[in-house]
């Protein structure tokens, strides 16, 4: 019964012992103001391809154009104030399309991939609201240009491009079914 007890001691020790973890260290605010030189938390959802890609396949089992699936998506994290929906397109369980909108309080924003044999093809179209949340579109800027699967411009028409939602894509939604 000591030893029991012995050993239970051990482990309720060992259970409130923090050494693997510890608390973020307070940073105190310098003379100058706030601080620029800690960059921001970004959370960013990790994905396990293998179980999307299940998913979709169960999900499209009793469709009648097996060669032809939609995969209907939103990503979770803080990708945009007012949520983002997507969908995928496969023929033949490879990927040919995603497009995804991401909708904010004063725009949205929307992304277009095409994807071929060795290149992507990008559409990156971003509207402004005329006053918050409206819906009312006032502008419209139109970003295009080719990508390969890993990200590395191919082709760009001279405007700021924002590869990040590619590499985020990439890392959520399987570029092949089997």
């Amino acid at each position: 019964m000591k030893n029991y007890l012995l050993f239970l001691m051990l482990l309720l020790a060992a259970c409130n012992n923090n050494t693997s973890v510890s608390e973020p260290k307070k940073i105190e605010e310098d003379t100058l103001g706030d601080r620029t030189d800690i960059p921001p938390v970004v959370k960013e959802q990790v994905y396990n391809l293998d179980s999307v890609r299940q998913k979709i396949l169960k999900d499209n089992l009793k469709s009648n154009h097996s060669d032809k699936i939609v995969h209907s998506f939103s990503l979770e994290g803080d990708y945009s104030a007012e949520g983002n929906d997507g969908k995928a397109f496969y023929i033949d369980n490879q990927i040919k399309k995603i497009a995804i909108t991401f909708y904010g309080e004063s725009g949205k924003s929307g992304y277009t991939y095409i994807f071929e044999n060795d290149k992507i093809m990008v559409e990156e179209k971003r509207h402004e609201y005329d006053v918050p949340l409206s819906g009312n579109i006032i502008s419209t800027q139109v970003a295009s240009y080719q990508i390969d699967y890993n990200g590395k411009i191919l082709e760009n028409d001279n405007k700021e491009i924002d590869l990040d939602t590619y590499f985020i894509l990439k890392k959520s939604i399987p570029f092949t079914l089997k």
